[in-house]
């Protein structure tokens, strides 16, 4: 499979001297750098003690060019390559920890000693790459020349890939709700030459169920020790608990007794996101940040003793359902080139029904596109909709919009899967059109 959308991170390789990529994986990290500058690649694996590990980097580096077989640690590998003018790279350099973390301390000085050598180093645990590298007591801090924090594919370009891999928008927009922009299950999809929901099933719902263990692993590595009381936050906000105090409670707990773990989750980790409604205002509510983090937790996870019984069984159908809520995400990107005025902010929004009597009935907009002078309120649904059925929806919709306390004139709009060609009614080929510009 062709690169997609890292011409950027492609020229800082190529120009710049030292570079640090941290991003999780299956994001592409060891594809770009190898495809981009063909260097030496030094790989740690954090279940290998030292001694064994620089064997086998002499060993592999004997392949392509003269080293001394006497060289014993990675320190030394290290060093000798750097006086050779060697591209090197240094993968999953997070995995040093475990291995000997004074080595952390030794490319530290080796760095400062051969300025002119060529080093790229990369991290798949967010937390601790940054703390090796971004924090200002960090071993590695200042020693490079840029940081390249490695996000996932966007819509846009996942749309390329599937196209290119002979796939339509749908196919598209249900890869993208369960792997995200993740390169690499792109590859295997490519790999396989399968239906999506058949990939899907592949790889979650038949044994030896690769998804199961690998999330799993994943999240236990990057989250330590106390990954439980992180994967219960984490099971909450999948089971539609979006404040602080709703997930508190999911739990049994007090809101003060996750509030630093819910720190944690956001800025260290960046596992999870927040925001208040589209004005900007009420409380925050938090989302799981990554399309597969969410689908394992809403799907996987929660059914976990079916997997170890073997009794887990695909359903199509929830898989739907759990597109339908991704699908109001994307919709939310485009939502702006399809409006008839200038988008400030975009999110949704929470209110009650007007009326005088107590325990008001609530709603919920699903995207609220708010503008200097006007308003929408876009109702997304992921199912082919008839006239009838629009119509519905857009009483249902002039309701909330009369619920509204803003003067600003009010747009009802529809967003389906599919649906009958109405005025402010558009379908996943209206959403093509804007993600093909």
């Amino acid at each position: 499979m062709k690169f997609y959308d890292r011409e950027k991170e492609m020229e800082i390789l190529r120009r710049a001297k030292r570079v640090a990529i941290i991003g999780r994986r299956r994001v592409g990290k060891t594809r770009l750098v190898e495809e981009t500058l063909q260097p030496i690649t030094l790989f740690i694996p954090g279940e290998k003690n030292e001694a064994i590990i620089a064997r086998e980097w002499v060993d592999e580096i004997k392949r392509k060019r003269y080293i001394p077989e006497s060289l014993s640690t990675m320190k030394d590998v290290v060093e000798f390559l750097m006086r050779e003018g060697e591209t090197i790279f240094i993968d999953e350099l997070q995995n040093a920890m475990k291995v000997n973390p004074s080595f952390l301390y030794d490319l530290q000085r080796l760095l400062d000693k051969y300025r002119d050598a060529r080093v790229v180093v990369t991290g798949s645990l967010i937390s601790m790459s940054k703390k090796m590298i971004e924090s200002y007591r960090a071993p590695l801090y200042g020693r490079f020349d840029y940081t390249i924090k490695l996000r996932e594919l966007d819509f846009r370009t996942v749309y390329e890939i599937m196209r290119d891999l002979g796939y339509g928008i749908e196919d598209a927009v249900v890869m993208w709700s369960v792997f995200g922009g993740l390169p690499k299950y792109y590859e295997t999809l490519e790999h396989f030459q399968v239906g999506v929901y058949d990939f899907i099933r592949m790889m979650f719902y038949e044994e030896p169920y690769p998804m199961l263990s690998e999330v799993m692993l994943m999240l236990k590595e990057e989250l330590g020790k106390e990954y439980k009381t992180y994967f219960s936050i984490l099971q909450a906000i999948a089971d539609g608990n979006y404040t602080i105090g709703e997930i508190a409670g999911y739990m049994g707990v007090r809101s003060t007794d996750i509030s630093k773990y819910m720190a944690a989750l956001l800025n260290d980790y960046e596992l999870i996101t927040r925001r208040k409604n589209a004005f900007d205002k009420g409380k925050y509510r938090y989302y799981i940040a990554q399309n597969l983090i969410d689908f394992w937790f809403r799907t996987v996870w929660k059914n976990y003793y079916k997997f170890e019984t073997k009794e887990v069984r695909f359903s199509e159908e929830d898989v739907r359902n759990y597109v339908g809520r991704k699908y109001e995400a994307l919709v939310e990107q485009f939502i702006p080139e399809l409006l008839p005025f200038s988008v400030k902010s975009t999110g949704k929004y929470w209110g009650k029904y007007l009326g005088k009597e107590k325990g008001k009935e609530s709603f919920e907009v699903d995207i609220l596109a708010v503008g200097e002078k006007d308003i929408a309120l876009v109702e997304v649904k992921w199912s082919e909709m008839s006239a009838r059925d629009i119509q519905k929806e857009m009483e249902k919709l002039k309701k909330r919009a009369e619920a509204i306390k803003d003067d600003r004139e009010k747009h009802l709009i529809l967003v389906a899967k599919k649906a009958k060609k109405m005025d402010n009614v558009y379908d996943l080929n209206d959403i093509e059109l804007q993600v093909s510009r």
